[in-house]
């Protein structure tokens, strides 16, 4: 049975893998995103987790019939980037009868349309729909929020930053724009075979 999705308030994306996984962790692959809210909106998201939290250890609990101990492990993480909700969805996962299984994360533009995902980066607009999932493996007890979709308020591409400077007033503001085509003689060089390394 699946649960009740959750809506995130809009916030800032973080470290996003949404256009393609993450495979650093996972050979599978890992589709995640740090979402920065602010102190009020994250501890009232949190409040809602804690809630469905302690329903579902309850009915776990009563179900084995023995105290499960709880994982300390949570999506909801403070550090110096803010306060923020760690989404995550594998990429694939393997299954005994129906073989591998691939997900994607559905994605909705800001007028709600659905669209393909687009090569979110750092300091996107967004809201997340987050699927809450209990689970209990080895007697530990644990809840995680599984990323269904996403809606893109401001994109800001990945990779579209060429430059992590900001402009100064008043300094250097000469050179050469930089071009990645050859210049004559280097591309004559190049022709004539005198070109070292």
């Amino acid at each position: 049975m699946s649960n009740k999705l959750i809506v995130t308030p809009e916030g800032d994306a973080l470290y996003p893998h949404l256009h393609e996984p993450d495979y650093k962790y996972n050979s599978g692959g890992v589709y995640q995103v740090r979402l920065v809210l602010t102190e009020a909106e994250w501890n009232d998201m949190k409040g809602t987790y804690d809630d469905f939290y302690a329903a579902e250890y309850a009915k776990a609990s009563d179900k084995s019939k023995s105290t499960l101990e709880k994982d300390d492990a949570t999506p909801f993480r403070q550090s110096d980037e803010g306060f923020y909700i760690m989404a995550k969805q594998v990429a694939q996962r393997q299954t005994r009868n129906k073989g591998v299984i691939n997900f994607n994360v559905a994605c909705y533009n800001a007028t709600g349309k659905k669209i393909k995902m687009p090569q979110v980066g750092s300091g996107s607009r967004i809201k997340l729909a987050l699927e809450p999932h209990a689970w209990v493996v080895s007697g530990k007890f644990g809840v995680g929020l599984r990323l269904r979709s996403v809606q893109i308020i401001d994109l800001v591409e990945f990779g579209s930053k060429d430059s992590i400077f900001g402009s100064v007033e008043g300094g250097f503001d000469g050179g050469e724009d930089f071009t990645t085509e050859l210049r004559d003689e280097e591309t004559q060089g190049k022709e004539n075979g005198d070109f070292s390394f």
